[in-house]
Parts: structure tokens; sequence; C-alpha cells
């Protein structure tokens, strides 16, 4: 008969029967041949790591640094990236956009030349039809006192050139002039124009602009604009009256006084001089606006 082996059915041996280890020694284990997967198993993360996570999750203070820089990082990241499209957009549309200025400018002064033409051809037929109304007006004694008041009329409101003596002004910019401080305003140029007035001139012209009580002295930007055409300094205004009293009586206007104190203060430029023969041309853009048959 054969004898069975022991440890068939994994039965671990009692002392005393075969297979079983001499007593007083400890038993051994039947897996223990399996200790390094048995410990794989049990501890599959190295305890180093452990050991490590958990001084982390004792100690959160040392994480929130790490995190901060890390998005800190990112941050400066994403703005450099936002930074670098942006110039390079920017490269890419300057030569559109300077093509487009170039051709805004270039519309401008074609509308300005086109303008000034216009404004020349309505001077000439406004000249026709004064021609036309002093021949049908001087048959009569009646037509030749309202051709006169006509012409008073006309010589009040600027819409005809008038000659005579008078007084130059011409007025410039501080000389390296960088800030407004410097620079003559639309103001100044009230100034200017409001202190001549005072001083008893019948007609003012500035740049060859008429002024008229429709006329406006504006600022646009860093130009000045006499009856909405901009003007570029010096600015020349010419002035017709008395040559014998409009420098004294200018000089103690306000308007004079004002040039003066920027004259003083802020180096601007002005040089007056009186003029035998002056000429300042009408207004071009007056126009008829009412009418009305006088009875007879």
């Amino acid at each position: 008969m054969t004898q069975q082996p022991p440890h068939r059915n994994g039965a671990t041996p009692q002392a005393g029967s075969p297979g079983a280890p001499p007593a007083g020694q400890p038993q051994r284990r039947p897996d223990a041949s399996m200790s390094l997967l048995n410990n794989l198993m049990a501890h599959p993360l190295d305890e180093g790591y452990a050991d490590a996570a958990r001084s982390r999750s004792r100690d959160p203070e040392k994480v929130r640094p790490v995190a901060q820089r890390v998005l800190g990082v990112i941050a400066m990241a994403a703005v450099g990236l936002l930074l670098a499209t942006a110039a390079a957009q920017n490269f890419r549309t300057a030569p559109e956009a300077e093509k487009q200025r170039n051709q805004l400018i270039t519309r401008i002064d074609d509308a300005d030349g086109r303008l000034n033409q216009l404004r020349g051809e309505q001077s000439k037929l406004a000249s026709e039809v004064r021609g036309l109304q002093a021949s049908g007006l001087g048959n009569s004694a009646e037509g030749t006192r309202l051709q006169q008041e006509l012409d008073q009329l006309e010589l009040q409101t600027g819409s005809v050139p008038v000659s005579g003596p008078g007084l130059k002004a011409v007025v410039d910019d501080a000389k390296d002039a960088t800030n407004k401080q410097g620079r003559l305003l639309d103001v100044d140029l009230q100034q200017l124009v409001n202190g001549l007035w005072t001083a008893g001139a019948e007609a003012i012209s500035v740049n060859g602009h008429r002024l008229t009580s429709l006329t406006a002295i504006r600022g646009a930007g860093s130009a000045i604009t006499v009856d909405y055409s901009s003007l570029t300094p010096p600015y020349t205004v010419h002035a017709i009256g008395d040559r014998a009293t409009m420098p004294a009586r200018f000089a103690q206007s306000s308007g004079g006084q004002w040039m003066q104190y920027l004259v003083t203060n802020f180096d601007v430029r002005m040089t007056i001089t009186t003029e035998d023969s002056l000429l300042v041309p009408g207004d071009a853009t007056i126009a008829l606006r009412y009418a009305k048959v006088m009875p007879r």
C-alpha cells in the first residue's frame, strides 16, 4: 500500500506526524517562498512615496507655494502669448493702416482743391451779377440810390473785396514750441481780431479769408480753422482802417494786451506794421437768402 505524501491538501502537519518540523521549532508558512510577491501585493506603493504624501497632507502650507508658482508661470506664459499675438497683428496691419491714411489725406487735399475752385467760380459769378445789377439800376435816380445802398450793405457784410490803407499783423508760434504754452490757439487769434475791431478796423482778413459776422475761428486738433478752412502758421492779418490811429488803439485794447502778454511770457512772435495799401477779399460763401419786392 502506497503512502500518500503529506501536505496534499495544504493542511499543516501536526507535530509528531510525518513531515512535521522537530519539536521546539516554529512552523514554516506554506507560502513562505512567495514572500516577495506577497509584499508587492500588500504594498504596491513605495514607502518613500507614501511618506512624502503623508508629509504633504500633514503640512498643506508646503503645497501652496508650489501651486502658486506653477499658476504664476502659466499666467506669465499666457500674457506673453497674448502680447506676441497682438504685436504680430499690429505688424501685419501697419502697412494697410498707413495706406488708408495716405488715401484719406489725398481725398482731403482733392476736396480742398475742389472747394477753392468752386469758391473762385462763385466769386466770378457774383461779380457778373453785381455788374448786371448796376447796369439795371443805373438808368434812374431811384436805381442809383438803391445801388449806393447795396454797395454799403455789401461792404458791411463783407461780400465784396476792399482795398485801402491799414495795419498788417503777422503772428507765429514760439520758436521750437513743443507744447501748448508756446503755440497760438484759436482763442489767441480771436483776441487779436477783436482788438483790431476795437481799434477801428473796417475790414479784416486772416491768411486771405475775409472775416464777417458769419465767420468762425475755431480750433481743430492742433490747427486753427477760419471759415472752416484749416490754416498753418504764421498767421497774416490784414486790417483796413486809419493807419495813424490803429496801432496805438490796438495796443490799448484787451486784445492787444493779451497778445503782448503772450509775446512777453511765452515767446510768441508778433510783428505789426502799417501799410499804405492792403487788399481784403470778399467772402465768397455769402449768398442771398431772403429778398422781397419793394412797393412802388
